[in-house]
């Protein structure tokens, strides 16, 4: 079970840092925009949230 969460998190952790790379280069939306909130920048700490679970998954992996 825990490699399976580690192997989602890692996937979906990269799908956040392409996410990032194509809004640095302004191919997609780099900031979601929320009524009466500020601008989230949702594509960094998604990809670091991500690579983080995945990370602890595999860590002591024998």
């Amino acid at each position: 079970m825990k490699r399976k969460i580690g192997i989602a998190a890692l996937v979906l952790g990269s799908l956040a840092l392409v996410w990032l790379i194509l809004g640095m280069i302004n191919v997609v939306p780099l900031l979601i925009e929320l009524p009466q909130e500020t601008s989230i920048r949702a594509h960094a700490s998604l990809a670091v949230i991500f690579l983080l679970i995945g990370s602890w998954a595999f860590w002591n992996e024998d």
